[in-house]
């Protein structure tokens, strides 16, 4: 979900907590990785183009395998561990926030409708970003590659943010890798921001 401000706080009250590092200094280390966060960005940015997507043959919806095969890929010749963490059920305090979410997906849903009969590209393409979310079948799917890749998978009872921070804590992994900075607030003691950012960016790992 994201916390606004976060960055800005700790870089203003605590400086030294923060740091930069180079992506190779991170070899041989077990990171935990948000699966859901992952999987959302690849539907939609890999292979989309307004509302068409990343398909096979059968029409089936593939972004989300495409993006978490070749990040993984990235990541394991890297000489990185990664631990994928998957969402459990969602907490009873998040409840209001998921009807938010699922209240805004339906005006994007209409105002999608409205810019296709319109013909508007730039308001299909932002539009059609907004209808996007992470289903059950998505999960499963990456999953199963995953454990094909011979990839730890960990099922969080609950918020996978708050397992990564977990798993953390316990020294069962060295960090937690996401943009997202949730897991800070559940007390992961090493955080790792830019870490799966495209290698041509060439940004620093936070």
């Amino acid at each position: 979900m994201g916390i606004k401000g976060l960055t800005k706080l700790l870089a203003d009250n605590a400086p030294k907590s923060m740091k930069e590092q180079k992506f190779e200094s991170y070899f041989g280390r077990k990171i935990a990785i948000d699966a859901s966060m992952s999987i959302y960005q690849f539907l939609i940015v890999v292979g989309r183009v307004g509302t068409e997507m990343l398909t096979n043959e059968a029409g089936e919806v593939t972004s989300h395998l495409q993006g978490m095969f070749s990040r993984t890929i990235r990541l394991l010749e890297s000489g990185l561990k990664p631990v994928y963490v998957f969402d459990g059920k969602p907490p009873d305090m998040k409840k209001q926030e998921l009807a938010k979410r699922f209240s805004k997906r339906t005006d994007a849903t209409e105002d999608l409708a409205a810019a296709i009969e319109a013909g508007d590209k730039d308001d299909i393409e932002k539009f059609s970003k907004r209808t996007v979310k992470v289903t059950k079948q998505h999960n499963e799917d990456c999953k199963k590659l995953l454990r094909l890749m011979g990839v730890p998978v960990i099922e969080a009872p609950s918020e996978a943010e708050a397992e990564c921070a977990a798993l953390c804590k316990k020294g069962k992994v060295y960090a937690v890798a996401s943009e997202d900075m949730d897991s800070l607030t559940f007390g992961a003691p090493r955080f790792l921001r830019h870490l799966m950012d495209p290698s041509s960016r060439k940004v620093p790992v936070m």
